[in-house]
């Protein structure tokens, strides 16, 4: 079983502009892995995490570094993965990916711009035969 503890060691936001009347405003987020170091006995992968928004709103980047302990045999397999086809195991993605999304959320809410989450959508109502409008959800 892995243990894997993320340490954040840049963490930077910049507003370029209002998003005030834009409403079509895409977000797209890009996790790289820089590099993958064994010390002792454990790795050390070190990623970056990016948010870019179109029309430029804004722009997050948040770096660090993923320790990841466990069984040797293990961690020779996530080595020899990542030296050959630059893959990692999903639970370890997704742990970077858990961690920097919430600080994205967090530096996007101290900012005032929209989160780098798609946010759920709620359907337009379709209209009856007599015109008024019926909810399309039961609360």
């Amino acid at each position: 079983m892995l243990n894997i503890t993320i340490n954040l060691s840049h963490i930077s936001g910049e507003k370029l502009m209002e998003a005030g009347g834009t409403t079509n405003i895409q977000i797209t987020t890009n996790i790289s892995v820089v590099k993958l170091t064994p010390i002792n006995d454990s790795l050390e992968c070190s990623f970056i995490f990016n948010v870019n928004y179109n029309p430029a709103v804004a722009t997050l980047t948040i770096k660090g570094v993923a320790k990841v302990t466990g069984d040797k045999k293990e961690l020779e397999e996530i080595k020899k993965s990542f030296e050959g086809k630059r893959m990692l195991p999903s639970p370890l993605l997704q742990t970077i990916a858990n961690v920097s999304f919430i600080e994205g959320v967090i530096l996007a809410r101290s900012l005032n711009i929209p989160p780098p989450l798609p946010l759920p959508t709620i359907p337009q109502p379709p209209e009856s035969k007599e015109g008024s409008v019926r909810p399309s959800y039961i609360a």
